[in-house]
């Protein structure tokens, strides 16, 4: 096994790992999960998930091999910045119950939405993974965007969209892993040796 296909192989496990994490993190974050987890341990569970997504992404990196060109470089670079930036606030928030931190995670939800979007625009468009891959990712996150907090203001209703929205970005996480992890590994030689 070449180093190039354990990285996409690493990325692909902690990608799925990813997956689980934010959508029991969300449902913790909403007290679904108490007495076992608690608002705070959903924070610090969303903000593990946020820390899972980095090696995750430096797997899709490994795979793209360029190939996304710049709308997937830009995707890259604030799914980077704003995974670290959402793991920083939620860590802060549900560990030391730090305020800032709620702001640190919407300033971060938000940047790596948009990365997210622009990442697996540019991997569809270059064919780096299949789409049943890409799509539930980009759909989960531009769901969960508009409704992440809307439970606390509009109620039920939206808490349930809400919990959807956070499950088809778990499972958007965990197609991708699947997808890295059972990657072929001639095609991944062939195709990082092609430049």
């Amino acid at each position: 096994m070449s180093s190039s296909t354990l990285v996409i192989r690493l990325g692909g496990l902690a990608s799925i790992l990813a997956g689980l994490l934010y959508f029991v993190g969300y449902a913790g974050m909403a007290e679904l999960l108490l007495p076992v987890m608690s608002n705070l341990g959903g924070h610090v569970v969303l903000g593990l998930a946020g820390m899972a997504t980095l090696p995750a992404l430096v797997g899709v990196l490994a795979r793209d091999t360029g190939r996304s060109a710049r709308l997937g470089t830009v995707g890259y670079m604030l799914s980077f910045i704003g995974a670290a930036v959402f793991s920083v606030g939620n860590l802060a928030e549900g560990v030391f119950a730090v305020e800032f931190g709620v702001v640190l995670f919407g300033i971060g939800l938000m940047i790596l939405t948009v990365g997210v979007v622009l990442l697996g625009l540019g991997m569809r468009r270059a064919k780096v993974l299949p789409a049943w891959a890409v799509w539930p990712l980009v759909i989960g996150w531009v769901a969960f965007l508009p409704v992440a907090n809307s439970p606390v203001v509009f109620g039920f209703a939206f808490f349930v969209l809400s919990l959807l929205a956070a499950g088809m970005l778990g499972v958007g996480w965990v197609a991708v892993g699947y997808a890295l992890w059972s990657e072929d590994d001639t095609l991944v030689r062939q195709t990082t040796s092609v430049r």
